[in-house]
């Protein structure tokens, strides 16, 4: 489980935290969370520093930032998994993000690897039509095998001769 979240938590380490952007220690209250946004979000408001681009960006940053923690959900989830947690969840939900973090962990991966090679259901298509189980009949075996059902059906004579007799007794009396 280590690998799954050293591999979901580089994405968080690749830029800045967000407890980091709000200027805060992990773990922090909401009302600390709001606080600090609120704080930060007057310092690098962009009306009140106008003409300085970074300063918008670091606004932006602080409203994703408090976006993100502000919202237990995803307080929790990036808590737990970090930016790319946040990022499953944006496009597939609360539970996308818990499938997506079970497909994606060492047990899973070694127990379907093993599952397919116990029960050779990753080579069953490629040896079934290397052996010719599951090969398609050429044209002629299909063209014998339906001559043959059309061969072994009953004739249909009898039937219809037994109605055409039924009908003419119910048509005498």
């Amino acid at each position: 489980m280590s690998h799954v979240d050293e591999a979901s938590r580089q994405l968080s380490r690749s830029g800045k935290s967000l407890y980091a952007v709000l200027e805060l220690k992990k773990g922090a209250s909401p009302d600390e969370v709001k606080k600090s946004y609120r704080k930060l979000a007057l310092k690098y408001h962009p009306d009140k520093n106008p003409g300085d681009p970074q300063a918008a960006e670091i606004f932006k940053e602080i409203n994703t930032a408090h976006a993100i923690l502000s919202d237990p959900t995803k307080r929790k989830i990036y808590n737990r998994h970090g930016s790319l947690g946040i990022y499953v969840y944006d496009h597939f939900g609360e539970e996308g993000v818990r499938y997506y973090f079970i497909v994606n962990s060492c047990w899973f991966k070694t127990l379907v690897l093993l599952c397919c090679l116990l029960t050779c259901c990753c080579f069953c298509c490629c040896c079934c039509f290397c052996c010719g189980a599951l090969k398609p009949p050429s044209e002629e075996t299909a063209k014998r095998s339906n001559q043959q059902n059309v061969r072994n059906q009953p004739s249909r004579t009898g039937w219809y001769e037994k109605r055409l007799g039924k009908d003419k007794m119910n048509r005498k009396c």
